[in-house]
């Protein structure tokens, strides 16, 4: 019995199961009969789509139709978006998250169709409808094209360009209102006469020259009352409807730069024209692209070469040819040389001096530009280098009558550094200039004078006359070297606030004196 029991209650409860099953598979179908037969009784003059996700389920013939002129390869709802994106930019957005209510959105103007998107059981319903005022008899492909016209037409009227066309004989046919407003403007501002078709032509020659077979492009200026006030444009034409139909688009800008551009290029040409030194730019390909009529000067290479863009190969080896590089121990370094001269410059570290067979000397500076291009400026410094020498020169000389004077001398600057010695300071204090690797100050000097010489106060006496400021009165001062000469210290001031510090010793040395101060242990103290 108790078996029995359990049966009956088993199958029970799969009736109930059955039961429940059949309810909802019965809802379902109800649901989505509703669903397609509200699709089936929309009205005939609107396009009705039902999708499953991006699938489409279900469309009325006017759907049909319409889908039929969508993108191919991509899904029917991205088509579909596609299609009518252009006159409901909010349709793509909205869809992102379907309204569970019918919700409208409106297209991008009065003339634009709209849609009602409303989401049911999973499925959403698009509905597009019919431009606003259209008759029964249209259909939505219908309007979808109107609607693509219309804004069309508004995108040609609004332009920044301007559009029109005109007949083989140049009469104007038509134009957008960019045109006309530009044509009003070149009426004569007292001109109260009313507006009348055809406009003034803008440029009545045009077609004689665009609508021959000629250029299909050109750039042309217009001028209105005021004289200097001048529009450029740049207008394209192309064949259309017998006659042609042109673009104008403003040139304005383009020409103010490229005028200031070649203003630029003027003021950089008279510049290079004015300088003295040559300067030679190579492009990336090597080749002469800009020279001055300095690198003519300097180099003796005639304009007719260098007009005719030779290669930096080719300059180099007419520089050779009339003795106006360095000469080369031989003729493959030479030629290897020159890469490492275009490298040099390209990386901006080529400077070298040139010291020609003729005696001139030049300075040579390679310098990068952009796009891979390269610089060589030329200087003469024949006349610098020559100044140098006779500086180097006359340096030697002054040092060399220095050197030659029996007195000790040193020269000081007002800060206690030493200028300038001879070779009988060297002698007399036993120092050797080669081992200062660092400027030698008037301290140090003292403390050398005083390892070799007494009286203590003499020497803070000269060093207070270096420091000194403003007028000084030369001052001479006598003491003893270790061995017993006496050594007179004289002290001048020059200009610039300079010091000059003389030496002179007695050429005989007393005995008497020599074998008192040889090792007097007073005379030693008194040197501290």
């Amino acid at each position: 019995m108790l078996i029995g029991y359990y049966q009956l209650a088993f199958i029970g409860f799969g009736a109930a199961l059955c039961l429940v099953l059949a309810f909802i598979a019965w809802r379902t179908m109800r649901q989505s009969r509703q669903l397609i037969e509200h699709l089936e009784t929309a009205s005939k003059d609107r396009a009705v789509f039902l999708f499953q996700n991006s699938s489409l389920i279900d469309a009325t013939p006017q759907a049909s139709a319409l889908l039929s002129n969508g993108a191919s390869g991509v899904s029917e709802l991205e088509s579909l978006v596609q299609l009518l994106g252009p006159h409901v930019p909010n349709l793509r957005h909205v869809l992102e998250n379907p309204p569970a209510t019918k919700t409208r959105i409106d297209g991008v103007s009065a003339d634009s169709i709209w849609v009602e998107i409303c989401e049911t059981g999973g499925r959403t319903r698009i509905t597009v409808n019919g431009a606003a005022g259209l008759g029964e008899p249209t259909t939505i492909a219908q309007d979808v094209r109107l609607s693509e016209l219309a804004m069309l037409r508004d995108l040609t009227q609004h332009s920044p360009q301007l559009i029109w066309q005109e007949a083989p004989d140049g009469r104007l046919i038509w134009a957008n209102q960019t045109y006309l407003a530009f044509a009003d403007g070149l009426m004569p501002t007292d001109d109260q006469a009313p507006k009348t078709w055809p406009s003034t032509s803008i440029f009545p020659a045009l077609h004689e020259t665009l609508g021959t077979g000629g250029a299909d492009a050109r750039r042309l200026s217009v001028k209105r009352d005021n004289p200097s006030a001048e529009y450029w444009f740049d207008v394209k034409s192309t064949a259309f409807g017998g006659g042609f139909l042109y673009y104008a688009s403003d040139a304005n800008g383009i020409v103010q730069a490229e005028h200031e551009r070649q203003n630029f290029k003027q003021t950089l040409g008279k510049t290079f024209a004015e300088l003295s030194c040559g300067l030679a730019v190579f492009d990336k390909s090597r080749r002469l692209t800009t020279f001055n009529p300095a690198l003519l000067d300097l180099t003796g290479m005639p304009f007719e070469f260098l007009s005719n863009r030779p290669s930096l190969d080719t300059v180099l080896d007419r520089l050779r040819e009339q003795r106006m590089l360095p000469e080369p121990k031989n003729y493959t370094s030479w030629r290897a040389q020159f890469s490492a001269v275009e490298e040099a410059a390209k990386n901006g570290s080529y400077r070298e001096i040139w010291a020609l067979p003729d005696g001139q000397t030049f300075r040579v500076t390679g310098r990068p530009h952009p796009d891979g291009a390269f610089a060589f400026m030329f200087e003469d410094i024949s006349a610098e280098v020559s100044l140098e020498r006779r500086f180097r020169a006359d340096i030697e000389t002054s040092q060399a009558v220095l050197d030659s004077m029996p007195d000790a001398i040193a020269v000081f600057s007002a800060a206690g550094t030493l200028l300038i010695s001879n070779q009988a300071y060297t002698n007399l204090w036993q120092t050797n200039p080669s081992v200062y690797h660092e400027q030698r100050m008037l301290q140090t000097e003292i403390r050398v004078w005083k390892n070799h010489a007494t009286n203590a106060q003499i020497w803070a006496r000269i060093r207070n006359f270096v420091h000194q400021t403003g007028p000084r009165d030369a001052f001479s001062d006598t003491t003893f070297l270790d061995d017993g000469r006496e050594l007179q210290c004289h002290a001048n001031a020059i200009a610039a606030g300079k010091t000059l510090i003389r030496f002179t010793t007695t050429a005989m040395v007393k005995p008497v004196i020599q074998k008192l101060m040889m090792h007097d242990p007073a005379i030693r103290a008194g040197k501290r």
